[in-house]
């Protein structure tokens, strides 16, 4: 039987549970399920499983096949230069607004826990690593005073968690990905927006070419999980 967590609802658990699943590439991109897979899978009822896939659609991680279940949301090409389109609209703005706003203090206790690292093809570690990098984007998000910015960029930060293990970056190029904080953290406290715009800037960059060089050479761009468009 599943334990429920005080004041959270089956159909939000079931949710959690998937989305974190898609997030992380143990349900593949491209994959279909269906309604009766998903609730032998993860030991829930029909009715929060359909409830969870309905706000999984909302949110774009799957697609309802009509009379048929739903797919796992495949990735293209085109779709990953979208996702990083909107990463670079957002973020710089965020980090701009949140100039002068944030607990230093606060940053660098998060700061120690990326630069803890982790160890490739460990998935408990990589956890632990994009749980804290995540962490620190997310407390500089919330320090623009804009919660729904805030919320876009956190889906963001999970659907970069899927393209990351997708282009195998976490496991090919671990260390490109243990940037130093310090220099945004230092704009932000001292309210330098154009170096904090353009640390980020640079940061998205980096990623950007990272996660589109590794599928390139990882992927096979005729599978159902990724395509040219």
């Amino acid at each position: 039987m599943i334990k429920k967590p005080p004041g959270k609802g089956l159909s939000a658990m079931a949710f959690d549970r998937i989305k974190h699943d898609i997030v992380w590439c143990r349900l593949s991109p491209g994959e279909e399920v269906s309604e009766a897979r998903l609730t032998e899978l993860y030991g829930f009822g029909k009715a929060p499983i359909r409830q969870a896939l309905s706000r999984l659609t909302q949110e774009g991680y799957v697609i309802p096949i009509p009379r048929s279940g739903h797919l796992i949301a495949p990735v293209t090409l085109q779709s990953v230069r979208d996702l990083f389109e909107l990463r670079m609209l957002l973020e710089p703005v965020a980090m701009e607004k949140a100039c002068g706003n944030v607990d230093a203090e606060r940053l660098r206790k998060l700061d120690a826990k990326c630069a803890l690292g982790f160890v490739p093809g460990d998935m408990d570690s990589e956890a632990r690593f994009m749980a804290a990098n995540r962490a620190f984007h997310m407390e500089i998000a919330h320090c623009s005073n804009n919660q729904r910015l805030a919320a876009a960029l956190g889906q963001i930060m999970d659907e970069m968690t899927r393209l990351l293990h997708l282009a195998f970056v976490l496991r090919e190029r671990p260390t490109d990905l243990l940037h130093e904080h310090d220099g945004l953290i230092h704009a932000l406290v001292n309210n330098d927006k154009p170096r904090a715009r353009d640390i980020t800037v640079t940061h998205i960059n980096t990623v950007r070419a990272l996660v589109l060089d590794g599928m390139i050479k990882h992927t096979n761009l005729n599978s159902t999980s990724i395509a040219r468009a």
